[in-house]
């Protein structure tokens, strides 16, 4: 799993737009003290996976229906991400629940996907291809909120599905909603309040016999070692279990040292700061489009 889970949303969405647990630790109790889930936007650009996998499929049918009009065959594709990846704080933040069913998730993540292959890639043709995300003559470029660049085709089979299913407006909402949940995490993560929280947290890991500078270290830690052990069933196992003791300490230090709480009061001040009447019109827009294409994928 990247530790860069949250930054991963917005790929998702550039490469929607171009183209189209395992628990090592199940002899532990999963339960624990609840904590906040913090997130930017108040959530409004979370999936629960189950809701993620019906809007995919709705829209994966929807391209192979164009595609097939146009005259080209195309193969509804399936969805390889699963719920750890899709639902992983992007602050990093953790309950001791989670820590101890999967740790991080990383070792579980490797094993889920040894197990489920993404699908090989075919070669098209450049009509098959124009026919799917679009022709230059069509393309458009946008400027997010926190700053990259997206171009897409709008004339393109993936593009019309999504206008089909989530509104005509939908491919510039999503990813401008998207871009900004990214520029309050960003300036969260900036701010001297959030940090001063992080650092006593770190104090917390450094007592606990875990150093760790930031929430994205004790991960960091566990994939660079993930690459070596993953070709050693042995290697790996003790791979699991040290993410597991790791993330069992960082949750309890969240915990004990109130992170969630802090990363909240934090992002209340930055999004009233930062977002403005026109941002939380999109952000309105984007939540009604999406429940009304859930609602139809689900009728």
């Amino acid at each position: 799993m990247s530790t860069t889970t949250a930054r991963r949303t917005l790929l998702t969405v550039l490469l929607v737009l171009t183209a189209a647990g395992c628990s090592l630790g199940g002899e532990q109790s999963a339960r624990g003290p609840a904590a906040l889930d913090v997130r930017p936007l108040s959530g409004a650009t979370a999936s629960t996976h189950a809701d993620a996998v019906r809007l995919y499929d709705r829209a994966e049918h929807a391209v192979a229906a164009c595609m097939s009009a146009r005259g080209q065959t195309y193969t509804a594709q399936p969805r390889t991400a699963s719920a750890r990846g899709e639902e992983t704080n992007p602050y990093g933040l953790l309950t001791v629940r989670k820590a101890n069913q999967d740790g991080y998730g990383i070792v579980g993540e490797y094993l889920y996907r040894r197990s489920t292959p993404v699908p090989a890639s075919e070669s098209h043709q450049a009509s098959w291809q124009r026919a799917l995300t679009g022709t230059e003559a069509h393309r458009v470029t946008l400027r997010l909120p926190d700053g990259v660049n997206l171009a897409y085709s709008t004339d393109g089979c993936v593009a019309k599905a999504r206008a089909e299913l989530y509104g005509a407006d939908w491919n510039t909402v999503e990813p401008t909603a998207v871009g900004l949940a990214n520029r309050v995490l960003n300036a969260v993560e900036k701010d001297s309040n959030y940090l001063s929280a992080v650092r006593r947290w770190s104090s917390c890991m450094t007592k606990a016999g875990h150093t760790a500078k930031d929430l994205q270290a004790p991960r960091q830690a566990v994939d660079s070692r993930l690459q070596q052990a993953a070709s050693d069933e042995t290697a790996l196992r003790a791979l699991g279990n040290d993410e597991l003791r790791t993330a069992r300490a960082d949750a309890r230090c969240q915990l004990d040292t109130d992170l969630s709480e802090a990363v909240r009061d934090v992002q209340r001040a930055v999004e009233k700061r930062l977002l403005t009447a026109a941002d939380k019109k999109t952000v309105a827009r984007y939540v009604a489009d999406r429940r009304k294409a859930l609602a139809s994928a689900t009728a």
